[in-house]
């Protein structure tokens, strides 16, 4: 006895359920590989006193980030970053210009606090060629954001040197003076507004 062949569109209709699963785990496995979004830090610094520096040098240490689930910023589980770049000379980066210290891939989630960590900041005054440690008053602020998968989220935290030489302890100080942030390219918040 001969073995019974198939009709053709038994084949064909196999072969269609193949290539559809295929297709069903090739775009499952894409979508669980574009889980993470991506993050960029920058700095600049607001002109106030960084016009007295030739140059005015900063160390990144780590950026850390505290997530929306912890109650207060001592409280948190901070996440360190280790930054792309750790030196920045901030007399480079005022007014548009800002200088990248982190781009990365991060899993998607939420964040409501971010720590710029810096080793001593040391700058050179433009007048006598002197070299001065500044004072870093830099503390975590409130900055909350999200990251969302296949979207870049940017954050340029805008940093300003402050000259207290006439008032005690008297010399320069660094703080941060506020942000923008971005999503998609989009500013969805700066502070201070304006």
């Amino acid at each position: 006895m001969m073995p019974r062949k198939r009709p053709l569109w038994a084949y064909t209709l196999l072969s269609l359920l193949g290539i559809s699963l295929l297709a069903i785990a090739g775009l499952w496995l894409m979508t669980r590989a574009e889980t993470k979004g991506t993050l960029e830090i920058r700095l600049k610094d607001h002109r106030e006193a960084i016009g007295d520096f030739a140059t005015l040098e900063v160390s990144v240490r780590v950026v850390r980030l505290s997530p929306k689930t912890a109650r207060t910023a001592a409280q948190a589980d901070w996440q360190d970053l280790s930054p792309s770049v750790k030196q920045v000379d901030l007399t480079r980066y005022t007014g548009k210009n800002s200088a990248v210290i982190f781009h990365g891939k991060l899993a998607r989630g939420h964040f409501e606090a971010i720590h710029l960590k810096l080793d001593p900041v040391k700058g050179i005054l433009k007048k006598n060629q002197q070299e001065v440690l500044i004072e870093n008053l830099i503390t975590p602020i409130k900055l909350p954001f999200s990251i969302h998968p296949r979207t870049e989220t940017g954050i340029v935290l805008d940093l300003v040197v402050l000259d207290i030489r006439d008032h005690p302890p008297q010399g320069y100080e660094l703080h941060i003076k506020g942000y923008e942030l971005y999503t998609g390219g989009r500013l969805v918040d700066k502070i201070p507004p304006g």
